[in-house]
């Protein structure tokens, strides 16, 4: 059954989604891990005083990646290469107006670097392509609707592990509707209103879960000539087995049997219930690239930074807290005046406010409490930030010259253009894996 292979197809797909939320917390500022695992805020809070440091210096490479993409970018366009010249020239023009047009019209300069960054993220682009026939009679004035798919909402399932995705044999997304969008997609009898509502009930409360799968099919096809009388049939090879006749061993009769490919969709409720069943298509209508996809396992390029990230947070974190304790220093408060119903923790949890007020019992002979400070010493945590900073540089790919500065005030043009160009380099595979991705997108539009 589709929908159960699509359900095991979403849950192998369960460790993807938390490492993508996981690093898309890190590039958006959250960063959980940022000092000792295990420890919330605001138990790092009660035990050092404050809450850890966070800088996030995962987002200013994502943006410099994602400026150097949009500097870059143009509509891909089909050459003589892909379509032959001569009598085919009117066609390749053809080709070319169409792609200008539907990008144009979907306003990809700006939808492609947004999916940059969820592929720069996540390791995962996933494009919807609809035609005007798979429109709404509101958008039937746009011939291509080109739109984002969430890899939180999306599946595939594949034997292989081919980085191109030409393996896969099933594919698809989860919908979240509105109750009315429901009713008007899959409801045209009153029998069909009932099974709605018998599934989700007559108002729910939140969305209805709706799941897509687009299924390879492969049907068998047995094509007949018959010589004798000039006749070509084609039926389906069950059919044909049913009904052959003995005269089609003789040479008159020549019949081959073939398979020919097909994607069916198939819409299904919460419930694995069976919605609607589209007819045959030629293929989905989906685009996918998944970096780096070895063994059919994504690793997106943040995540590579994820440690480098920690560690310049706990350092920043340690030398704030260093910095403090050299101003405040460390109370020596005697036991004998420590007052009753009070514990050695309270008071400390006091000390670390700025403001706090320690109340003690003052008995003769007994010292009152004493602040101990010292100036704080050099133990090499401005090197080892440093050497983090540099790392990152290093492993993004993202140096100062990609940034626009310049190493030295008197460089020459010339040789900033040479270390620029050398600094896109480290960049060229991520960035060349996405314009397979967009110029995948501009086959699939045909004149």
């Amino acid at each position: 059954m589709p929908y159960q292979k699509a359900n095991r197809a979403w849950k192998e797909l369960r460790d993807f989604r938390s490492e993508r939320e996981r690093c898309k917390q890190y590039v958006f500022g959250t960063q959980p891990d940022c000092y000792e695992e295990g420890l919330t805020d605001g138990e790092m809070k009660a035990r050092y005083g404050q809450k850890p440091l966070r800088n996030n210096i995962l987002r200013r490479i994502v943006r410099n990646v994602t400026g150097l993409y949009r500097a870059r970018y143009k509509v891909p366009l089909a050459t003589a290469h892909e379509y032959r010249t001569g009598k085919h020239k009117d066609r390749l023009r053809r080709i070319n107006d169409l792609r200008r047009e539907v990008f144009l019209a979907n306003r990809m300069e700006e939808l492609l670097p947004r999916m940059l960054e969820e592929y720069l993220i996540s390791g995962l682009a996933v494009a919807k392509i609809r035609t005007a026939g798979h429109l709404p009679d509101t958008e039937s004035r746009q011939r291509v609707r080109i739109s984002s798919v969430t890899p939180d909402n999306f599946f595939f399932h594949s034997d292989g592990y081919d980085p191109r995705g030409w393996d896969i044999d099933l594919i698809g997304e989860v919908h979240n509707l509105s109750p009315g969008n429901l009713i008007a997609s899959f409801c045209t009898t009153p029998a069909e209103l009932e099974e709605i509502e018998r599934i989700y009930g007559t108002s729910p409360a939140t969305p209805c879960r709706v799941t897509e799968v687009w299924e390879r099919t492969t049907d068998l096809t047995a094509l007949i000539h018959d010589r004798r009388n000039a006749l070509l049939k084609r039926l389906p090879a069950s059919e044909y087995l049913k009904t052959r006749a003995d005269k089609d061993a003789s040479g008159d009769v020549h019949v081959s049997i073939t398979g020919e490919s097909s994607w069916v969709c198939s819409w299904y409720a919460a419930d694995g219930t069976l919605l609607r069943r589209d007819a045959p298509a030629q293929t989905h209508p989906y685009v996918m690239k998944a970096y780096p996809f070895i063994d059919g396992e994504i690793h997106s390029y943040i995540s590579d930074l994820l440690d480098q990230q920690n560690y310049v947070n706990h350092l920043i974190t340690l030398y704030d807290y260093i910095m403090r304790a050299s101003a405040k220093g460390v109370l020596l408060i005697p036991d004998e005046s420590i007052p009753r119903g009070i514990r050695p923790e309270e008071i400390a949890e006091t000390w670390a406010k700025f403001n706090g007020v320690i109340p003690y019992r003052a008995l003769p002979g007994v010292p009152a409490p004493t602040q101990v400070s010292s100036n704080s010493t050099n133990i090499g945590i401005t090197e080892l930030l440093q050497i983090q900073m540099k790392l990152l540089e290093d492993i993004s790919g993202v140096s100062p010259t990609l940034q626009g500065k310049l190493e030295t005030a008197n460089a020459s043009g010339n040789l900033f253009a040479r270390q620029n160009e050398a600094a896109v380099t480290s960049l060229l595979d991520v960035l060349r894996s996405f314009d397979s991705f967009t110029e995948t997108i501009a086959r699939r539009l045909q004149a």
